[in-house]
């Protein structure tokens, strides 16, 4: 059975041969690019193509790599990268950088600077000496007061209906490309948009959802139209040879839903029930939903919203589970990720713990099928050769025990 045959038996609800494997299949189921250049030593892969994927410094999974280890699904492209992934032009789109003592390959629309002490900045983000991420400097995430915010209106908030014609013919020619020549399932990624407005800043944006509401679903309302718009210029272009597309919104803390389930429900799930419900009607591309956090009290809405594979599924957050979980959605959803979390597993972890508590969530996740094995996000830059390993070894040895079935 082929990569894309097993993901589209799998995600058409039939049996397929063994669990799927998504690592690299969306841009919150990769690697930091370190723990990548590790992952090729542990899979013997003499490849030194390593191409940063997004701003959180997530490699492109190279078909060498995704063979290595049976990977199922190859990422399209993303709309967090400005140069294209595939087909014999791509190469011409990416310069090399060396940086964290590995050679990377990087956008050629990215600029990077180091200074004197050692620091590395990308664009207005930098990565101090010793660090593994660009953030903000100190200071320039902090959200102001809602007091001095402007509470802008839903008149003047006009999201693009249109996709760049460019990047249109881009990704057609790249899926066509990936399809003619490999055999993976193909994800789009997340390119058609999403609900994660928040006009006038995020402080004010929560205040206004309770003082506002009304506002807050104009402008949702807006956000909504725009999507399907992109949505079917996306499906247009790629829709005959992508399985998947992926969607992001970040719900939740380690704690719970961000401002409240109740919130959530009054607000955002009536526009995420017409967003789901028209994707359906205008694409076969599953929904590859991806927020963060404990959202265990609102999975049964998004359910109820049209969702169909929930990313990444992060088991060390309040009420996440993976046994409960999959008690109680795991007929209904698919759960794609869970597998290694970096909260449970820190680097200093034993290989030994690594492999059994990896396997426990993967047995768990994957009972009776529904389930896509991925890490809880991108995994982070220090996470050992054994660790990685172990993961792995984690995953073969339980893949072919369960029946792999949505």
């Amino acid at each position: 059975m082929t990569p894309r045959g097993r993901m589209r038996r799998f995600l058409n609800g039939e049996q397929v041969d063994r669990i799927p494997n998504g690592l690299g299949g969306c841009e919150t189921a990769s690697l930091h690019s370190v723990a990548y250049h590790r992952l090729k030593n542990v899979l013997d892969v003499d490849d030194p193509t390593n191409r940063v994927c997004t701003f959180m410094t997530n490699a492109v999974f190279e078909p060498s790599v995704l063979d290595a280890m049976e990977g199922d699904i190859i990422l399209l492209g993303s709309g967090m990268c400005p140069s294209r992934f595939w087909g014999p032009d791509a190469a011409h789109e990416w310069r090399p950088l060396r940086i964290w003592d590995v050679e990377l390959q990087v956008a050629n629309a990215w600029e990077f600077r180091r200074d004197p002490d050692g620091t590395w900045w990308w664009g207005n983000r930098m990565c101090p000496p010793g660090g593994l991420y660009f953030d903000p400097p100190d200071g320039q995430h902090v959200a102001k007061s809602f007091e001095d915010t402007p509470a802008p209106s839903p008149d003047d908030f006009n999201p693009s209906h249109d996709l760049p014609e460019s990047l249109l013919d881009r990704l057609a020619e790249d899926a066509e490309w990936l399809h003619e020549n490999t055999d993976y399932c193909i994800a789009c990624g997340e390119i058609a948009g999403g609900l994660q407005c928040q006009p006038g800043g995020t402080q004010a944006w929560w205040m206004r959802m309770v003082s506002e509401p009304e506002a807050c679903h104009e402008f949702l309302d807006k956000a909504v139209d725009a999507t399907l718009a992109r949505l079917r210029q996306l499906d247009d272009a790629v829709g005959a040879y992508c399985d998947i597309a992926g969607i992001a919104d970040d719900m939740g803390d380690t704690r719970g839903i961000t401002i409240g389930p109740e919130l959530w429900q009054q607000i955002y799930k009536p526009h995420y029930r017409r967003l789901f419900t028209e994707w359906h009607k205008i694409t076969d591309m599953k929904i590859n939903l991806h927020t963060c956090g404990a959202t265990i009290d609102i999975l049964d809405d998004l359910i109820e919203c049209g969702v169909d594979i929930y990313n990444p599924v992060q088991v060390s957050a309040n009420g996440m589970e993976p046994t409960g979980l999959k008690e109680r959605f795991g007929d209904r959803l698919i759960f794609y990720g869970g597998g290694f979390d970096a909260v449970q597993l820190p680097a200093t972890t034993s290989p030994d713990v690594v492999y059994e508590t990896v396997r426990a969530n993967i047995t768990a996740l994957s009972r009776n099928g529904g389930y896509i094995f991925a890490g809880v996000h991108n995994l982070p830059g220090d996470m050992p050769e054994a660790h990685l390993g172990a993961m792995l070894q984690a995953y073969r040895d339980c893949r072919d025990d369960l029946v792999c079935r949505p």
